[in-house]
C-alpha cells in the first residue's frame, strides 16, 4: 500500500488533457474503488481515530485554551497517525494516497486544529524527506517523526514572500568546508516552536556562464543538532481559527548545517517545494470532506429536531433546499478527491492540476457548506456553546493555506495552457513557449512574446461511452463542454498572445472551467460505478443518482457562465472601478455629499 508505487508516470494528467479537448475514458472508468484490504484497514484506522478522539480530544477546550495537549500528540503518534505515508522500515504505516486521504478526512471532521497540526507535520513538514531523502537521511530522522516523538514544520513563507516563492530572502551561504550558514526568517509557520525538524527553503548561489545566480535549495534544520543554536521563534500568533494549532515566526541567525542536510539536489528546492505542496493540497481537500460531513450531520440533527409552527424545520422547502445542496456538494468533492487519489495510486505521475483543483474546490465547498449549516442552526449557530462558529472560524484558513485560491487559479490556467502551447509555431524572441511556462507561477510577468497562431486541429466532439445509460444526457453535455473548453483555450491564446500571462480575468475563467469539468467527470465516473454495482441496494442507487444529476446541473451552470464570460464580460469596467476604489482609498462616497 506504499505511496512509492505511484511515483511511476504511467499516464498523463487527466485535467491536463482537457486543454487538448481529450479524455481517455479507460483512465477514469471505472471509478477507483477501495480494495477489500483497503476497506478493512480504513475501517480499523477510522474507528481507532474516533475512539481516541472521543476519549482524548476536547475541541472546544483546546480552542479556548489555544493549545493541543502534549498527551494528544503522543496518543496520535502511538496510533500511527504521525507517520501515515512513511515506509514501514522507518516505523510508518506506508499508506497509499487513498488510505492516507481517508484517515486524514476522519481527523479533519473531528477537529480542525489537530488536523492542521498533523497536516503541517507530515503532509508538508517532512514530505520533502519522504520524496527526496537519501536512505541515510531517512534512517536518521524518519523513525522519530513517524512516531510523533518529533514534530516537523514546513518553512517557505516569509514576510515579503507568500505565493511568490521565488522572492524569498532567507540565504544559505556555502562556507567552503562542507557546511552552510542559514540566515533569515520565516513567517506563519505551523508547529513553529514545537517542531524539532524544519524543511527550510533558502536561496543559494550558483555559478552559471560566469555569473552568480540565486536558486532555491531545501535544507533540513534539526533542533538540538550542532550549529542550530541560532534557531529561535516569535510569539505564538493569536489567530481567528485553528487556534489550538501553533503558528509562529521562525528565525535563523547564522544557523550552520552540513551539506548532508540538503534535501534533494542543490538549487532544485523550488521543484521540491512544489511537489510537497501538491500532496499537501490533496490532503487539505480530503480534510474538507471530513469537515463538510461533520457540519451536515449537525445541521441535519438540528433540522429534524427543531420545530416551528408544529413542524420540524426539515419539512420546510427552503431548509430542504439547503440540506440537499450540502449533501450534493459533499458528494461532488468526495468523488473528486478519491478519483484523484485513485488515479495517483494507479500511476498518474503528474497530478499538480488535480491537487490544485481538490484544494480550491474543496476549500470553497467547505466554506459554503459550513455557512449553510450555521444558517440552518440560526441563532444557535452563532453562539459559542455550539460548535458551528468554531468550525466556521477553523474553516476559513483553507482558502488561504498552501497557495491562495487566487494564485492556484492562475497556476491551473497557466500550467494547463503550457501543454497546447507546445503545438504553437515558434515566433519572435521565444522559440520554446513551453519552457517559459514550465514554472507557471514564475512565468507571471516574465513572458516577453507569445505565438499568435492556431495549434492542432480540434478533436471532433465525441460522447462518453462508459457512463451509465441513465446518465447519457449528462455525458453528452460533458463531451460538448470539453470540446467548447478546448476551443476557448485556443481562442484565448490567439486573442491575448503574450498578454495571457498578465491577464487574470481569462485565467480565472479557464481555471474555473477546468475545475468544473474535472468535478463533473468525477461525478459521472463514481455514479456509474455505483449504479453498475450489484452490492449497492436500489435505494442507495436512487440517492446517488439524484445527487449526481443535481450536482452536475449546478456545475454545468457554473461552467457555462464562465464560458460565456470569455467573450461577454465587464472586465474593463471592473478594472476601472477597482482603480477608482484604490484612488479613493476605499469607497469614496458619502450619502450626505451626493
Amino acid at each position: 500500500m506504499s505511496q512509492q508505487k505511484s511515483e511511476k508516470n504511467t499516464f498523463p494528467s487527466v485535467a491536463g488533457n482537457f486543454f487538448y479537448g481529450e479524455i481517455d475514458e479507460n483512465t477514469v472508468f471505472p471509478f477507483p474503488s477501495f480494495s477489500e484490504e483497503q476497506k478493512e484497514m480504513a475501517k480499523a484506522m477510522t474507528d481507532a481515530v474516533c475512539k481516541f478522539a472521543a476519549d482524548s480530544i476536547d475541541a472546544a477546550k483546546m480552542d479556548e485554551e489555544a493549545k493541543i495537549p502534549a498527551e494528544v500528540i503522543t496518543g496520535l503518534g502511538e496510533l500511527g497517525l504521525c507517520g501515515l505515508a512513511v515506509e514501514e522500515e522507518y516505523g510508518g504505516m506506508a499508506l497509499d494516497y487513498t488510505l492516507y486521504a481517508r484517515v486524514f478526512q476522519e481527523m479533519a471532521g473531528i477537529d480542525g486544529s489537530t488536523a492542521t497540526m498533523l497536516g503541517a507535520h507530515q503532509s508538508i513538514g517532512y514530505r520533502a524527506l519522504i520524496n527526496e531523502g537519501t536512505p541515510e537521511q531517512k534512517a536518521k530522522w524518519l523513525p522519530d517523526l513517524a512516531s510523533g516523538k518529533r514534530l516537523a514544520s514546513f518553512c517557505l513563507t516569509e514576510p515579503g514572500s507568500g505565493s511568490d516563492a521565488y522572492s524569498i530572502k532567507t540565504k544559505a551561504v556555502d562556507n567552503g568546508d562542507g557546511t552552510y550558514t542559514i540566515t533569515g526568517q520565516k513567517l506563519w509557520i505551523t508547529n513553529g516552536g514545537s517542531a524539532d525538524f524544519y524543511s527550510v527553503y533558502c536561496k543559494t548561489d550558483h555559478e552559471e556562464n560566469g555569473k552568480t545566480v540565486e536558486k532555491i535549495t531545501c535544507f533540513a534544520v534539526v533542533k538540538g543538532e550542532p550549529g542550530s543554536e541560532g534557531l529561535s521563534f516569535g510569539e505564538k500568533e493569536n489567530k481567528m481559527g485553528i487556534r489550538a494549532s501553533e503558528t509562529r515566526a521562525v528565525y535563523f541567525d547564522k544557523v550552520v548545517v552540513p551539506k548532508e542536510n540538503i534535501l534533494g539536489e542543490l538549487g532544485k528546492g523550488f521543484k521540491v517545494a512544489m511537489n510537497v505542496l501538491n500532496s499537501g493540497r490533496l490532503s487539505l481537500g480530503s480534510g474538507c470532506v471530513g469537515g463538510m460531513k461533520a457540519i451536515l450531520k449537525l445541521a441535519t440533527e438540528h433540522a429534524a429536531g427543531r420545530k416551528q409552527f408544529d413542524r420540524p424545520i426539515a419539512e420546510f422547502g427552503l431548509i430542504q433546499e439547503k440540506l440537499t445542496d450540502m449533501a450534493a456538494t459533499i458528494y461532488s468533492l468526495e468523488s473528486t478527491v478519491y478519483m484523484t487519489t485513485g488515479l495517483m495510486d494507479r500511476g498518474m505521475g503528474d497530478y499538480q492540476l488535480e491537487s490544485a483543483i481538490c484544494k480550491v474546490y474543496g476549500s470553497e465547498s467547505l466554506w459554503k457548506v459550513v455557512d449553510t449549516g450555521l444558517q440552518i442552526a440560526a441563532g444557535n449557530g452563532y453562539m459559542r456553546e455550539y460548535p458551528y462558529e468554531r468550525i466556521m472560524r477553523d474553516s476559513r484558513i483553507n482558502l488561504i493555506f498552501e497557495g491562495t485560491n487566487e494564485i492556484l487559479r492562475v497556476f491551473t490556467a497557466l500550467a494547463g495552457i503550457r501543454g497546447p502551447s507546445e503545438s504553437l509555431k515558434e515566433l519572435g524572441k521565444i522559440s520554446d513557449v513551453s519552457s517559459v511556462l514550465s514554472d507557471p507561477i514564475k512565468s507571471v510577468g516574465v513572458l516577453t512574446d507569445f505565438a499568435k497562431s492556431r495549434f492542432s486541429k480540434m478533436m471532433v466532439t465525441r460522447a462518453l461511452t462508459k457512463a451509465h445509460a441513465s446518465l447519457e444526457e449528462e455525458a453528452n453535455y460533458f463531451s460538448g463542454m470539453l470540446s467548447g473548453f478546448a476551443i476557448q483555450v485556443e481562442n484565448t491564446l490567439i486573442k491575448y498572445g503574450k498578454d495571457i500571462i498578465g491577464n487574470e480575468f481569462p485565467q480565472g475563467r479557464i481555471a474555473n472551467m477546468t475545475i468544473e469539468l474535472y468535478v463533473m467527470l468525477a461525478l459521472l465516473s463514481r455514479t456509474t460505478s455505483i449504479l453498475n454495482s450489484s452490492d449497492v441496494d436500489q435505494k442507495k442507487k436512487d440517492y446517488v443518482s439524484k445527487m449526481c444529476k443535481l450536482a452536475f446541473h449546478d456545475s454545468r451552470r457554473r461552467f457555462v457562465s464562465n464560458l460565456k464570460g470569455m467573450t461577454k464580460n465587464k472586465d474593463k469596467m471592473i478594472k476601472e472601478i477597482s482603480e477608482m476604489v484604490v484612488d479613493n482609498g476605499g469607497y469614496g462616497l458619502d450619502i450626505i455629499d451626493y
